[in-house]
């Protein structure tokens, strides 16, 4: 499952990241990570891409043209507050989450929770979470047609001999097992069968009826669909989560770990992989982890050092808020945290940081002796106009104009390159190699 949360092309100026692209330029950027997301998605993943009004009903031509339009499951509608305080003549109370798969056919989701008797599937297996909560039933029965090769002895764990109706011994009156015996001890192999004690502490064999697949393993077509809206989950839940972790809100718009809840739900079975491509406040990852799935989180912003990641660390130590109590998370688990090296990023970041004339030159000194510039610059014609360039912003759009973009971080391909090599300790080294299996 993938699940893209990017800004909304808002024009909001309270956001770290950037959300006042053009809406050429936003849908540009869609476009590259839906195109990366379509050759990453296993044939039977699906995308989850949330938005709001702002640029919606553009986001699904987009993604009718990346993914195909045949290939389009449903659009959810997330009502995320009960009123607003907008001047605007229409409060926005919702918004989207527009899922797409890339082989449809291929895709199962699993079942909608209000779509069974939940007193009746009322267990669930530990390792055994796509299968989905199960009730058990009598393995044997009475009354059907009756063959010897179904009348047979299975060992309990106490080593006695178990008949069918609960008989020791051999007998035919009509009772037989419901399978035959390699299903059952492929059954008592794989989780489908288990021996039970009755109020006499003798043991009997129940055979599990699971909701989401058959007595084969295999998947069972949902009988009842999602609903597209959710309800009851408010923005202000996140707000209070992350207040609760870090003593402030850090940013204006982070989801609610129910929400992420319900969608890897829908999206995923235990131990599948859910990316995101916006870590920001590590939510999905977070809800991830308590839900027994691996994840991948990317964040390009600083903050990933003092919020995504310590709030990572923060689940592992056992933390009790979003869904930690429903899903019953005690803690544990790992996850690897490694960042890009530096290239022109390095110079890029510095030029944003000068504060004058002086401290950009000191930069673009440095610039020429170890940095990729483009290969199309005439570096004497720069010189020669530089110094004409009198404001501090003017000069240092040029100078950032100049970087190669394609070089902003080294590529793992050169890492074995005298002058890469020279740059990493043995310790980094050997992590890459063993990251990339080499």
């Amino acid at each position: 499952m993938i699940y893209i949360d990017p800004p909304y092309n808002t024009g909001s100026d309270s956001f770290e990241y950037n959300d006042k692209f053009s809406h050429s330029a936003w849908l540009t950027f869609m476009k590259n990570r839906l195109e990366i997301s379509r050759s990453f998605l296993s044939d039977d993943g699906a995308v989850f891409v949330q938005t709001d009004d702002n640029e919606m009903p553009y986001l699904k031509v987009l993604m009718d043209s990346v993914f195909g339009r045949e290939n389009f499951i449903g659009n959810i509608i997330w009502k995320k507050k009960t009123g607003s305080s907008d001047t605007t003549c229409v409060a926005i109370v919702t918004e989207y989450i527009v899922v797409y798969s890339k082989c449809k056919k291929e895709v199962t989701f699993s079942k909608n929770p209000d779509s069974y008797d939940k007193k009746r599937y009322r267990y669930k297996d530990e390792y055994f979470d796509r299968r989905g909560p199960f009730y058990y039933d009598t393995l044997d029965r009475g009354g059907l047609q009756y063959s010897d090769s179904m009348n047979y002895a299975i060992r309990t764990p106490d080593g006695k001999k178990l008949y069918p109706h609960n008989r020791r011994k051999f007998v035919n009156d009509g009772w037989t097992w419901k399978w035959g015996k390699e299903k059952v001890e492929w059954g008592l192999k794989n989780g489908f069968c288990e021996f039970v004690k009755d109020k006499d502490n003798e043991y009997k064999l129940k055979y599990k009826v699971y909701l989401n697949v058959d007595n084969e393993d295999r998947l069972i077509e949902r009988k009842a669909p999602w609903k597209n809206i959710i309800e009851g989950i408010m923005n202000t839940h996140a707000s209070s989560e992350i207040k609760k972790l870090f003593g402030s809100k850090i940013f204006k718009t982070p989801k609610p770990e129910q929400l992420l809840e319900f969608l890897i739900n829908l999206g995923t079975f235990s131990n599948d992989i859910v990316l995101d491509f916006f870590m920001g406040s590590a939510t999905t990852q977070a809800v991830a982890m308590k839900m027994g799935r691996r994840f991948i989180g990317i964040e390009q912003m600083d903050y990933i050092e003092t919020v995504s990641v310590p709030r990572l660390q923060k689940v592992i130590e056992g933390e009790q808020g979003g869904i930690s109590k429903d899903v019953g998370w005690q803690g544990g688990g790992s996850f690897v945290y490694a960042e890009l090296m530096e290239k022109n990023h390095g110079y890029l970041h510095d030029l944003q940081k000068a504060d004058n004339i002086k401290e950009l030159m000191r930069v673009y000194d440095r610039m020429k002796e170890n940095a990729d510039l483009d290969f199309r610059l005439d570096l004497e014609k720069f010189e020669e106009e530089l110094p004409k360039l009198g404001s501090v912003e003017e000069r240092r759009r040029e100078l950032v104009r100049i970087l190669d973009k394609n070089q902003l971080y080294y590529n793992y391909a050169n890492i074995d390159d005298a002058d890469v090599r020279d740059l990493i300790s043995n310790s980094d080294y050997q992590f890459n190699k063993s990251f990339y299996n080499e």
